[in-house]
């Protein structure tokens, strides 16, 4: 055998060799290196990057190196059974918040989707590290049952980022065009729980309208309103917050003449401004803190307190109010039956110039629609027109007649009551003791209803016996006064 045969031979070897040792030890080697490791990564996501903060429906995708449990393929993944298999620190979504999960088909991965949120330290990106507890889990490499270490990963991914979207409602909109809110979203979804309070009265904000029951209050005593805003993008996203009173129904936000305005400018300044034309607002403070949404999420929601009181009673008790965000999408709300606003005004009494038959009368405002003028006359506000109270003619005071006083005379009532007086004086002489008793026995005073009285006359057969007597009688009348034509007529 030459040279070059037998070197091929040893390199032919030398390969089988090498294909024999890695078919037989290759799963051994494999085996040690995934029982040495724990899971590969945790990566955040918002399916649908409808904001850009931790929320309802986010996922958290968690990869494994090799297959876990076969049974577990195309699986879930209960909230009792992610507690009991990893933890996620410094978040405390493992604790508080419910989750549920779907494994993949090759039970590789795991998708971890957010149902509710109850906790207050909502997971970090980048910060946050995810971990599997080996004390109360049960996963394992499904090659040889190896479960895995607690080595931690860190929190990647993102829990939304805004795409520029036209609103599907046709109006132009792109990148965030989502309102802020006091109470539910667009799509009924409840956001913020009590989102308006009034003196302590609390209500659940609907999307529009709120039926709120009335609240009376009295001018000069100081009031609270306090409010809960969600916007999608956090409280400081907030840049505009308005409080309209006294409005009447079918009235907006405009028509309103006691409006409180908090605005809040690029750099963060705060500033407050009132449109109160009419004096009707009086202390007023407005201060903001940030908060959570409701007592079941973590959801952070911009706090606003209002402070203040009423100088005079409002002509209509609805309030709404108006919020936008950075990007001006805006939301209004309306709360009927209101705030009803009693006791007198604190304001100097209004004056107008009237019109009465061609002269002008200055007339002072006694209340929202009366007046009086400098001559003691009184005037209606009717159809925002002021309008002199008709008065009534009254009697003519004539001359007192011999004969007294008659009815229609303007002192009849005064001279009847006299006699009254007289009669009285002159019955305790007569009398000493009639007036003393109470004679309530009069009250029970009663009457018999009597049958319906027929009479004999309007019988039939007395009407015949009559009518046959009257004949008679005629024709003996008659024969008295002309016997002659009587024996003619015979």
């Amino acid at each position: 055998m030459n040279l070059t045969v037998m070197r091929t031979l040893r390199t032919q070897l030398s390969v089988l060799t090498v294909i024999l040792f890695t078919l037989g030890f290759a799963p051994y080697l494999t085996s040690d290196a995934f029982a040495a490791s724990g899971i590969s990564s945790a990566i955040a996501d918002d399916p649908n990057d409808a904001d850009a903060v931790y929320s309802v429906d986010d996922t958290i995708v968690i990869t494994f190196p090799a297959q876990v449990n076969s049974t577990f393929a195309s699986g879930t993944m209960t909230n009792a059974e992610f507690r009991a298999n990893f933890t996620v620190a410094n978040s405390d979504i493992d604790t508080a918040d419910t989750i549920s999960g779907i494994w993949n088909a090759g039970a590789t991965a795991l998708t971890l989707t957010i149902d509710t949120i109850a906790g207050s330290t909502p997971p970090v990106i980048n910060t946050d590290t995810v971990l599997y507890d080996p004390t109360a889990g049960n996963i394992h490499y499904q090659g040889n049952g190896t479960e895995f270490t607690n080595t931690a990963v860190t929190l990647t991914g993102d829990f939304g980022l805004f795409v520029s979207v036209s609103a599907s409602n046709g109006s132009g909109c792109s990148g965030d065009c989502e309102e802020p809110t006091l109470g539910v979203d667009s799509k009924g979804k409840r956001l913020v729980d009590n989102g308006f309070t009034y003196n302590g009265k609390s209500i659940d904000v609907e999307r529009y309208f709120t039926p709120y029951p009335l609240v009376t209050v009295t001018t000069g005593e100081k009031n609270i309103a306090e409010f809960k805003i969600y916007d999608n993008l956090g409280p400081d996203n907030i840049s505009h917050f308005e409080l309209a009173f006294g409005l009447a129904k079918g009235e907006i936000m405009s028509n309103s003449k006691a409006v409180i305005n908090w605005d809040k400018s690029f750099d963060g300044v705060a500033t407050l401004s009132v449109d109160d034309p009419e004096h009707v607002l009086g202390d007023i403070e407005v201060s903001t803190s940030e908060g959570n949404c409701s007592e079941e999420s973590a959801q952070q929601c911009l706090l606003v307190k209002v402070i203040h009181t009423f100088r005079a009673p409002l002509d209509f008790n609805i309030l709404g109010t108006n919020v936008w965000d950075t990007e001006r999408n805006a939301w209004q709300n309306y709360y009927n039956h209101g705030i009803e606003v009693v006791g007198p005004s604190m304001n100097p009494a209004k004056e107008y110039d009237g019109i009465n038959n061609g002269q002008i009368y200055h007339l002072t405002e006694t209340g929202r629609t009366t007046a009086v003028d400098e001559f003691g006359n009184s005037w209606s506000l009717v159809i925002d027109q002021w309008t002199m109270d008709y008065i009534p003619n009254k009697k003519i005071v004539d001359e007192i007649a011999m004969s007294g006083i008659a009815r229609e005379h303007a002192y009849f009532n005064m001279y009847k009551y006299g006699q009254y007086l007289l009669a009285e004086n002159e019955l305790n002489q007569i009398c000493p003791g009639c007036l003393d008793g109470s004679y309530e026995e009069i009250d029970n005073i009663f009457s018999y209803d009597f049958k319906e009285r027929i009479s004999k006359l309007d019988k039939p057969e007395v009407k015949q016996k009559m009518l046959l007597g009257s004949e008679r009688a005629q024709k003996t009348m008659d024969y008295i006064l002309d016997p002659i034509l009587h024996l003619k007529n015979q």
